[in-house]
């Protein structure tokens, strides 16, 4: 036979739980080959295609950018009668059929995607590489498991939750492994190998987060509840003050929220530019936040707050909260609004919702 050639399978929504710099199509595209090429299972490209409902801004950008790399893109609507896994199944099950020469598949999914056309592919003589989100231990189904870290930003919120629970038990100091055992506990099945690193390493980045990590593998824990950074030395009195014009319920859970990221140095923009939107994810992540973000949307104040915690002083660099919001923004399904009848009301919501000053 002269040709061996590898088709590629992808649901953009699966991406979504990948870490952010692992979602692009040229780098998952790159590791799928060279999982491909290692084992010398194909040479050429064939079939591309990716699922995603388009009607979700986050989803479809993922799957433009796999378009914009010669990707077919196939709009599949929540809520249908068939799945995005069905219609990938469907889909490779008839291009094997159609194609000899297609000799490799790769599925980037959830794993029970991959596994349920594994007997087929073998049976007819072809190869399978899954790529797969958070996956620690290969199936014996697959010739070949490329694993693509999780999106670290709920393991802040987990490891927090499970520095409260440790600390109401009296607990104010432990080591890894009874962290490791309190983690699995609040998240059956937990490893921090799912997110691309060791225990040690996720607490060692996120230290500050009402704990200090202590080398080499304890962790100390905060006995109060103000919000501080790693290192800094503060009370966080400043980081937690309200600001003038945000809603005080929603801005506290904003700033509960974000004491879970690491503290940006303040006088550097693109630095609290990519804080801010590690806020902005935060906040589509907690129900009471996003409900309201999509619906009139967060002010700009309720907004800040949370970059206080983050950002501690960056309203003394000169930065323009609505310059920062906007650059923050861009790219994302969160836009900007400034009511027309009320100018100083600036909003940012997330899409779906009524502009702010609308009916």
């Amino acid at each position: 036979m002269g040709r061996f050639d590898l088709g590629v399978f992808v649901d953009a929504h699966h991406l979504l739980e990948v870490e952010p710099a692992q979602r692009k199509a040229s780098d998952v595209l790159l590791r799928v080959q060279i999982a491909a090429e290692d084992r010398c299972m194909s040479f050429g490209m064939a079939n591309r295609l990716v699922v995603a409902d388009c009607s979700d801004a986050r989803a479809r950008a993922i799957a433009e950018d796999f378009g914009a790399a010669g990707f077919v893109i196939r709009h599949v609507p929540d809520g249908v009668a068939l799945s995005r896994g069905q219609v990938l199944t469907a889909q490779i099950i008839e291009a094997v059929a159609d194609r000899e020469e297609l000799r490799t598949i790769a599925v980037v999914a959830p794993e029970d995607v991959p596994l349920s056309v594994a007997d087929a592919l073998h049976r007819s003589g072809r190869a399978l590489i899954a790529c797969t989100a958070g996956a620690t231990r290969a199936s014996a189904a697959l010739d070949e498991l490329v694993t693509l870290s999780l999106d670290s930003t709920p393991l802040r919120s987990l490891i927090v939750e499970a520095v409260q629970s440790l600390r109401a038990a009296g607990r104010d100091e432990v080591r890894i492994p009874e962290m490791e055992s309190t983690l699995r506990r609040l998240k059956p099945g937990f490893t921090a190998a799912a997110y691309g690193m060791t225990t040690k390493q996720a607490l060692k980045i996120m230290s500050g987060s009402g704990f200090r990590f202590v080398a080499p593998d304890r962790a100390v824990l905060h006995t109060g509840n103000g919000v501080t950074g790693a290192g800094n030395g503060s009370n966080g009195s400043a980081a937690t003050a309200v600001p003038s014009g945000a809603e005080p319920g929603l801005a506290k859970a904003m700033m509960n929220a974000c004491s879970v990221l690491p503290e940006v140095a303040p006088d550097d923009e693109k630095a609290v530019v990519r804080a801010l939107r590690s806020v902005l994810d935060l906040a589509e992540e907690r129900h009471q936040l996003r409900e309201v973000a999509m619906g009139p949307g967060l002010t700009i104040q309720t907004v800040c707050a949370g970059l206080g915690v983050v950002a501690a002083g960056y309203r003394s660099m000169g930065f323009k909260a609505v310059d920062l919001c906007h650059l923050a923004a861009d790219g994302t399904a969160w836009t900007v609004f400034r009511n027309p009848d009320k100018p100083e009301d600036i909003r940012l919501q997330l899409s779906g919702g009524p502009a702010p000053g609308g009916p």
